[in-house]
């Protein structure tokens, strides 16, 4: 099941109160060009019946609003009407009609539809966040960025160019940015980097990835970042760009995949760091009842066991003459070489 994002009580006030508050404005804000147009449209039509026909000013409003929107409730014998105002009526309903039911739709679709007022919403409550992390990108990795920093009660927002993951953040209560990333700084400023701790680059797009990394180094003196990085030619120059962690996604899975030839268990892959653990991975092996591992001494063992599980209990700091038993996990770190030499102990029976 996929986690929501959890707002503190004091984020869930503040949300409150602007939905109730700013919600008006925002709609407003929206809709301000075509309420004005079509005002104009309403008083000029009005203007021409209270001169012409004699109407009080309201009556007057009621029989332009019937004219604009074409219901005719109001009617003056056309054989009675001067010239002048035949045309100018004949120019309202040229120009206004059409416009005018387009210009209604467009205010009562601005009224009802969330996504207008609640962009702005959701921009407030990213403003309000302090030591928070930004993540650009959610498409694959940056979705599960998302929900690991969910389950570490981590505050952040998410920058997408994919409007196609709105609903689905709505959905989450992820406050998000929904932006074509070609503006960097106005994209750093709108989620808030000056109070945030850490940025996540989680584009697909290796050069994107640098040039917000940069941005944001700029604009935040001491920003941590971390990036994914897809081409494996470019790790140094992001390395170079001043990227405080470069993740080799794709080479990763590959190496990964290409170990797990050689063992059942491979847990991760180590890159970069110091040379002497780079490239190397971290794999379970399950001691077999009966081989040759089966009451080894750690010494005895050609790879680095970090600990041992045995009976769902994690024994660290083992001494090197630690004899291993059949149904113990060691959690080793090893190379290519070491793990073949310690499945051959495992799969090779004791020695009578």
């Amino acid at each position: 099941m996929t986690n929501k994002y959890k707002d503190t009580r004091v984020d869930r006030l503040y949300d409150f109160i602007e939905s109730v508050f700013f919600q008006p404005y925002s709609v407003f804000r929206h809709i301000w060009k075509q309420l004005i147009l079509l005002s104009a449209m309403i008083s000029f039509g009005a203007a021409i019946y209270v001169y012409y026909q004699a109407l009080d000013p309201l009556t007057a409003i009621v029989a332009s609003v019937s004219t604009i929107s074409t219901i005719g409730f109001y009617a003056p014998p056309l054989n009675t009407m001067p010239s002048l105002e035949k045309i100018l009526l004949i120019i309202i309903m040229i120009v206004s009609v059409g416009s005018a039911a387009s210009m209604v739709q467009g205010v009562v679709s601005s009224v009802v539809k969330k996504e207008l007022w609640a962009e702005d919403i959701n921009k407030m409550r990213i403003q309000r966040m302090n030591d928070h992390i930004i993540v650009i990108g959610y498409s694959h990795i940056g979705r599960y960025v998302a929900q690991k920093l969910i389950e570490m009660n981590y505050r952040f927002c998410i920058v997408t160019r994919e409007k196609e993951n709105i609903k689905e953040l709505q959905e989450l209560n992820m406050p998000f940015i929904l932006s074509d990333l070609k503006s960097p700084v106005e994209v750093m400023t709108q989620a808030n980097v000056s109070n945030a701790s850490s940025i996540v680059l989680a584009l697909e797009d290796d050069d994107t990835n640098m040039l917000y990394a940069l941005t944001a180094k700029f604009m935040k003196k001491g920003i941590k970042v971390i990036s994914v990085n897809n081409d494996n030619k470019l790790m140094e120059g992001m390395k170079k760009a001043g990227i405080d962690v470069v993740l080799p996604i794709y080479f990763m899975v590959g190496s990964v995949a290409a170990y797990s030839v050689a063992s059942e268990s491979v847990l991760g892959a180590i890159q970069g760091g110091d040379s002497m653990i780079s490239g190397r991975h971290i794999v379970q092996i399950d001691v077999k009842n009966n081989s040759k591992l089966d009451g080894s001494q750690l010494k005895d063992i050609p790879v680095d066991v970090l600990f041992v599980i045995r009976n769902s209990e994690m024994l660290k700091y083992s001494a090197p003459d630690f004899k291993v038993m059949a149904g113990d996990k060691l959690i080793c770190l090893t190379d290519h070489e070491s793990i073949k030499q310690i499945n051959q102990m495992n799969g090779r029976p004791k020695e009578p």
